[in-house]
């Protein structure tokens, strides 16, 4: 790779692998402990969270989404681009999932708490955590085959 792609990778990798962790946060602490904030403050509460979290997570997922295509639209080896179209159609896939499961739900949750409402926003991130985590494992061997010596 080019010293400009090795930097885009470098920040795509970055970017990629605290989503992921962000993700597993999200699934295994945040989600679930919305059922604990109660019924009197859940409205305040949950708009905060959008509120806050909505800078953090579109900027990682914009720059996520940039370097992923910029990536794939570089000539590389056709593993590694196979690789990172593998990539870049899993991000697809969680983009999906957020606008049209996710979000949707957080919505109906802005309206007050809904117990299925919540079971299922934490049921469908399931897929997002997963996806996440197999996007790591491809661009952890994209990054150890790239520092391999030739």
């Amino acid at each position: 790779m080019e010293p400009l792609t090795n930097s885009l990778f470098v920040l795509h990798f970055v970017v990629t692998c605290v989503m992921a962790g962000i993700m597993w946060f999200v699934q295994i602490c945040y989600y679930p402990n919305l059922a604990a904030v109660g019924r009197e403050y859940f409205i305040s509460y949950q708009k905060e969270h959008i509120r806050r979290v909505t800078r953090i997570a579109w900027t990682m997922l914009f720059l996520e989404l940039i370097s992923a295509i910029v990536l794939v639209c570089v000539p590389h080896h056709r593993w590694v681009w196979l690789s990172l179209a593998v990539n870049l159609a899993l991000l697809l896939g969680i983009w999906w999932s957020t606008f049209f499961v996710q979000v949707p739900l957080h919505h109906t949750l802005e309206q007050g708490w809904d117990a299925s409402a919540h079971s299922r926003l934490v049921r469908t991130n399931w897929f997002r955590t997963v996806v996440y985590t197999v996007r790591s494992a491809v661009v952890i061997v994209v990054l150890w085959n790239a520092l391999q010596p030739v």
